[in-house]
């Protein structure tokens, strides 16, 4: 819980906000106006006439709404990719989509055709190593019945051993080839014409196969410091070639403040 503090605790103007329009529209006991009466309530009782007006209500309510909507504006949706140090990129071809001869070892006879393998790269675009980075996958827009792989922890490249936890050094390359790279989907296209899905995550299910569909995908990435990164992305298929998969929006948000050693 430790990495959502921060954005708790910046939520309290929200909240105070919200309860001001709350009290705006009830009262604990009669009065000429819903304020007044809360004034009364907490033992004020020499309360400005101003108050007692039944008008006050109204722009209590309102201004508590315009301050609710301008904080949440600003704590949701100011922080993104120049602001955040942690980000998720997608690009065309290898790493992010490697195509692989292979075989479908959950059929009890082996069927032959081509492996694709779908990944997203996590960068760092600060100065400082980002510890303890967890990815997950957050949702699955029509998800099949047969997935348990929402809310586990994604599969990292050539991984063998189940890790879900790694570090991000700052990135150096342009082109991001010094990323992490995290797969997503595996795609298996048979000879026979046969096709398949596959979630990469950890732990692995090879036996949980999903049709070929459009999904709509959410992954999140932390970090032990709070960095937060929140990728929407949209895996689409296509009858003339392999199915796309598009980084849709992403936003990336700040941790807490790095000590200068």
């Amino acid at each position: 819980m430790q990495v959502y503090w921060k954005w708790v605790l910046q939520s309290v103007p929200s909240l105070v906000c919200g309860l001001l329009m709350l009290l705006s529209t009830v009262t604990p006991r009669h009065a000429r106006s819903n304020v007044e009466a809360w004034f009364l309530y907490f033992g004020i009782e020499d309360v400005p006439p101003w108050v007692a007006y039944k008008s006050i209500d109204s722009w209590i309510y309102w201004i508590a709404f315009a301050g609710f909507c301008v904080w949440a504006i600003y704590l949701y949706l100011r922080p993104n990719l120049k602001h955040g140090k942690l980000s998720v990129v997608m690009g065309e071809g290898e790493p992010w989509v490697q195509a692989d001869s292979g075989i479908d070892q959950s059929q009890t006879v082996h069927a032959s055709g081509k492996l694709y393998t779908y990944r997203i790269a996590l960068i760092n675009r600060g100065e400082v190593t980002l510890r303890n980075v967890e990815v997950k996958l957050m949702s699955l827009e029509k998800k099949p019945p047969n997935v348990s792989a929402v809310g586990r922890h994604l599969k990292l490249r050539h991984d063998r051993v189940g890790s879900t936890n790694f570090n991000i050094h700052p990135t150096k390359d342009p082109q991001f080839l010094d990323a992490v790279f995290v797969d997503v989907f595996s795609f298996f296209l048979g000879h026979d014409g046969s096709s398949f899905l596959r979630l990469m995550s950890v732990p692995e299910d090879i036996h949980c196969r999903i049709p070929v569909d459009t999904y709509e995908v959410k992954i999140m990435a932390t970090s032990e410091r709070g960095e937060m990164a929140v990728a929407e992305m949209a895996f689409i298929p296509h009858p003339e070639h392999i199915p796309d998969f598009r980084l849709r929006n992403m936003q990336s948000f700040p941790g807490a403040a790095h000590s200068s050693s």
